[in-house]
């Protein structure tokens, strides 16, 4: 049996990797970020004739795609909708109708040689694990001819290590490199987390329930007015409530919200009459509310009053970035500064659960991708710093 690499002396080869990666001293487009959207950004320059570069921190392109969708990588949705989205009509400008945006999303997967199965409308590769589409992502972007060159942390956008004539910002977190660009951000903040929140009824301990998951309709009240609703799988916490349909009401929830679920998931009055509370719901949550039909009826309005959000170390999402309103939607290029364009995290987007932030990187990096190739290209070699 082969001996297991220890942490340490992977480390230490993805160093030695990355330094052997030679950075040439000029580029047409460089792109900085190699996840999701800046290495969709950097094939579709590649593809449209530019010389590229991606300049990433981590040691690697392409991680944060192996921990989506729990190590599955839900790449996109069947039914993506701007709605889903903080900013509709920006999205709207940059990705098109519902079906046009999918259809160029799953054309450029095809490209990469990946096969996806459909899961509920969520799309998974047809392995099932993250790690496939990466690595095609990642071998087309050397088919391409892009330069991946990874621990290369960069300060200002005026002291890369390569000159190139465009530059893509695709880089969540980077308030520091926009501010000194010129442009305005909102600060990043978790979304896609739990939410923390306390029982209304007395009677329930939900430690007593902790790890127990359960099929509800869900909705966000404030102020006793409707704010969201949404149908899934909820998961209880001893300090809240967690599950896909939670992750989505974090991006809306605010301190003093109320979470109401409906474990009957809407079942008529006639019928839930006639069931044992048993044969309805988990026989730990009819114990944990009290028994008895005291209990179904519980479950058919059981409120929790939201504190905030909780585990936000493990976000799915970091909501902010650079103003939308900075950039054309067409292109993607900062107004203000020509030249420089952004895609993904790096842009003030954020979405639902359930491949629509994926879908919305691919998409992105497509658009400013193939404008910073053509901003590059019709410069007439004229290559400078942007």
């Amino acid at each position: 049996m082969a001996k297991k690499v220890s942490r340490a002396k992977q480390r230490e080869a993805l160093l030695a990797a990355a330094a052997a990666v030679e950075v040439p001293a000029v580029c047409d487009v460089a792109v900085i970020g190699g996840g999701a959207a800046g290495l969709a950004a950097a094939v579709t320059a590649a593809e449209a004739g530019a010389s590229v570069v991606v300049l990433e921190r981590e040691l690697e392109c392409g991680r944060k795609i192996l921990a989506t969708g729990n190590g599955r990588c839900n790449f996109a949705n069947e039914n993506l909708d701007a709605t889903r989205y903080n900013d509709p009509q920006f999205v709207t400008g940059v990705c098109g109708a519902g079906d046009a945006w999918l259809a160029d999303v799953l054309a450029f997967w095809r490209g990469c040689g990946l096969a996806w199965v459909s899961e509920g409308g969520r799309l998974y590769p047809m392995s099932l694990q993250a790690a496939s589409v990466r690595n095609v992502l990642l071998d087309r972007c050397r088919r391409v001819g892009v330069v991946l060159a990874p621990g290369r942390a960069v300060e200002s956008l005026d002291n890369l290590p390569t000159r190139a004539s465009a530059v893509v910002l695709a880089c969540g977190g980077g308030e520091a490199l926009a501010g000194r660009a010129g442009l305005a951000s909102r600060p990043f903040e978790p979304v896609l987390c739990p939410v923390a929140a306390r029982p209304a009824y007395a009677g329930l301990d939900l430690a007593a329930l902790d790890g127990r998951r359960a099929r509800a309709h869900a909705t966000l009240l404030r102020g006793g007015c409707e704010v969201f609703a949404e149908d899934g799988e909820v998961l209880s916490r001893a300090w809240g409530l967690s599950g896909i349909v939670m992750f989505d009401f974090s991006r809306r929830v605010v301190a003093g919200d109320v979470v109401r679920l409906d474990l009957t998931c809407g079942m008529p009055a006639d019928v839930l009459a006639a069931a044992a509370p048993e044969g309805v719901l988990d026989p730990q949550v009819v114990a944990a509310l009290g028994g008895g039909r005291a209990s179904l009826e519980r479950a058919r309005a059981l409120d929790f009053r939201v504190d905030g959000l909780a585990e936000t170390n493990k976000a799915q999402v970091l909501r902010g970035g650079l103003l939308t309103n900075q950039f054309d939607s067409s292109t993607l290029e900062a107004t203000p500064r020509p030249g420089l364009f952004a895609c993904g995290e790096a842009l003030d987007v954020d979405a639902d659960c359930g491949g629509f932030n994926l879908a919305w990187a691919w998409k992105s990096g497509m658009v400013a991708g193939a404008a910073a190739a053509a901003h590059a290209l019709g410069s007439e070699g004229n290559t400078r710093s942007c």
